[in-house]
């Protein structure tokens, strides 16, 4: 489905390095050891993710995927299609009414996807703090039945303590760009 998909197709520039260097946003301006590549659609499962860098780009992305979709005997729900602009931070940017099969799909400051959190400011603040609620209520619930229990030994609720609640915290966070404040919100969580 994805070579139905026109090359003139709306993309955003990624810029990227693997070398270990990834949180010092000052590296990633180098012209060596990056990487840039052209990204025009992210997909998981049923589910669709597309960049634009305008509202035009956004509308003409959205109509095209429709049709490409439409071509294969699938259909959009308009109804679970959602637009969510991510604007620079202070920047307040008008809505822009993206249209698919003539429905207004509803523009949203954030959603929930695979348990992660997506604002419209580009920070990671909203998921920290989610994944800090999230592993809390992992604690509370083995609380009883793990941490307070004396039957159980103490490596054994440190094996639970990391398998559990630590990966309830950290679930994808390897997609957060972190800032001091939300470093702070982590460590005060231990």
């Amino acid at each position: 489905m994805l070579n139905e998909i026109p090359p003139d197709t709306p993309t955003i520039d990624l810029q990227f390095r693997m070398d270990g260097g990834v949180f010092n946003l000052a590296r990633l301006r180098a012209k060596t050891k990056t990487t840039k590549t052209l990204l025009r659609e992210m997909q998981y499962a049923d589910d669709n993710a597309t960049p634009g860098q305008t509202a035009e780009d956004l509308q003409r992305t959205a109509t095209t995927y429709n049709t490409v979709y439409e071509r294969f005997g699938m259909q959009v729900n308009t109804d679970k299609t959602k637009a969510l602009i991510q604007h620079p931070p202070g920047q307040i940017l008008p809505n822009i009414n993206t249209t698919i099969n003539e429905h207004t799909l509803e523009e949203v400051e954030q959603f929930s996807y695979l348990r992660s959190i997506l604002t419209s400011t580009p920070t990671c603040k909203k998921d920290v703090e989610n994944r800090i609620r999230a592993a809390h209520s992992a604690y509370g619930r083995l609380s009883c039945r793990v941490f307070n229990n004396h039957a159980l030994t103490m490596a054994t609720k440190i094996m639970v303590f990391q398998a559990i609640v630590l990966s309830t915290l950290l679930y994808a966070c390897e997609t957060w760009t972190l800032f001091r404040s939300d470093i702070q919100s982590l460590e005060r969580f231990q």
